[in-house]
């Protein structure tokens, strides 16, 4: 049985803004009107992010986020969610670096983006213009973002 539960935690790294974090979490799962979700978000550093992406993808590199969705997959859009997150701060201060954005709103994107992954979307490319999961991120954003 799914219920509401959601629980943050830190591998390898520090971070002082759980509150508003967990608060824009929430905020992102009502918007997209999940009701039913256990869900753990771990923020770590790109040693831990890379060794489960060797180990799960195959690929001996870090990343941005991981998502482990452990519902039997329906192929559509499924509004529960019973599954990880992985997010390597890290990789994301290198990011937002590159894309001249915040930190905390790189981090709140790539968190939609796993949380839109876990329900069930999928992207073939990274063009913001046209790919339907893409542009519901950035809507998403919009829409839920929060100072921290």
């Amino acid at each position: 049985m799914i219920k509401e539960e959601l629980n943050l935690w830190a591998e390898g790294v520090e971070f002082k803004h759980w509150d508003a974090y967990y608060n824009f979490i929430l905020s992102v799962l009502d918007f997209l009107c999940i009701k039913e979700y256990e869900l753990s978000v771990i923020l770590c550093n790109n040693e831990y992010i890379q060794k489960l992406n060797s180990q799960f993808r195959q690929k001996s590199e870090p990343t941005d986020v991981l998502s482990f969705n452990y519902l039997e997959e329906s192929g559509q859009i499924d509004h529960k969610i019973q599954g990880d997150l992985i997010i390597s701060l890290e990789y994301l201060e290198f990011s937002s670096l590159e894309f001249n954005v915040e930190l905390y709103d790189e981090l709140q994107r790539n968190t939609i983006h796993g949380i839109l992954h876990l329900i069930g979307y999928t992207h073939k490319t990274n063009d913001f213009q046209n790919e339907e999961m893409l542009i519901i991120q950035e809507k998403v954003l919009r829409e839920t973002r929060r100072v921290f």
